[in-house]
């Protein structure tokens, strides 16, 4: 059944009723003050897209304008350049733990 959204002539809050059909009017009034009075409205819907959609839907220069930006960016802001300075424990200068260190 699908729900629809009433706003109240009176009070003018919204309230939500389960119809079964588009031509049924709710059998109670508003659920605030108990008007006859209604009206629907339309309700707002959500659009779900998956990632690939939203990937699909970008610029096609955006990719270019990210792969300038990075080419163009410190050797230092990319990641790879941490995980080649990274050794085992076993092998490092210092011993302890090194996530708390001050």
């Amino acid at each position: 059944m699908p729900i629809y959204e009433y706003r109240c002539q009176q009070c003018g809050e919204v309230s939500a009723y389960f119809l079964r059909t588009y031509g049924a009017d709710p059998e109670s009034g508003c659920k605030h003050c108990e008007s006859p009075e209604l009206r629907r409205i339309i309700s707002s819907v959500a659009y779900l897209r998956s990632e690939a959609d939203k990937f699909a839907q970008l610029d096609p220069k955006y990719t270019k304008i990210v792969d300038r930006a990075l080419a163009n960016a410190p050797s230092d802001t990319h990641p790879d350049h941490y995980v080649r300075k990274m050794v085992p424990f076993s092998q490092a200068k210092e011993r302890g733990d090194p996530y708390f260190k001050e």
